[in-house]
């Protein structure tokens, strides 16, 4: 089959580095303090990359601050930070890439991810990939938007929404099994994009498994 559309994941799909680096989100942290006059020791794990908002909630009550403000600035300085890192050249897209422009002729791009949504918008600009995808969707900065990541198919129904096609008729293409899970609750077909040879174990079965994004050439045309 074909696909109306096809929505990569950004962190390991288009653009190198696992995720943001947690020296990234330490030294956000300690902007963060310094705005809102807190004095702390270490930068609690909690506020690097937290389980869920409630560690995040916790830390601002215990020191009487609010927390969507706090977070909301913490967001803010972390993807300042990463966007510097991009120009520096510490992360560039995989070579691959090259593929996007023969796919955007065949079918409708997006982007989700659990990186912040300035950072996408900034990659998309950045490498000039804006003619490309139809729309691109990373975390909101508040609160709420940290607890509807992947495996939360909340972005990902965003877009495709965006796109104006059916979930049916989309695939989603990931480097982890929390992106499957995603495309499964979103409604949507799986590519599990394994890169040397490391494939993740476990559930769920993705509908497709390729090594490079190339493999993703007959699956937006209707030669397939």
């Amino acid at each position: 089959m074909s696909y109306d559309a096809i929505v990569f994941d950004l962190d390991g799909v288009l653009l190198t580095g696992y995720h943001t680096a947690p020296a990234v989100y330490r030294e956000a942290a300690r902007e963060t303090f310094a705005d809102f006059d807190v004095t702390v020791g270490a930068v609690p794990d909690g506020l690097v990359n937290p389980d869920d908002t409630g560690e995040v909630r916790a830390f601002c009550a215990h020191h009487d601050l609010p927390p969507e403000a706090f977070w909301g600035y913490r967001e803010h300085a972390s993807t300042v930070l990463e966007n510097d890192r991009i120009i520096a050249g510490e992360r560039e897209p995989f070579d691959d890439v090259d593929v996007l422009p023969s796919l955007a002729e065949e079918t409708t791009l997006g982007i989700v991810s659990n990186n912040r949504h300035g950072t996408v918008r900034f990659v998309r600009e950045y490498f000039d990939w804006g003619d490309a995808f139809g729309a691109v969707r990373g975390r909101a900065p508040t609160l709420d938007g940290y607890d509807r990541m992947k495996p939360d198919p909340h972005y990902l129904g965003h877009t495709i929404d965006a796109l104006e096609v059916e979930p049916t008729e989309t695939l989603f293409v990931g480097d982890r099994l929390s992106d499957v899970e995603t495309a499964d609750r979103a409604g949507t077909d799986s590519a599990l994009l394994v890169r040397d040879d490391d494939r993740p174990t476990g559930d769920p079965d993705p509908t497709h498994v390729i090594d490079s994004l190339r493999d993703l050439e007959p699956l937006a045309s209707d030669g397939y």
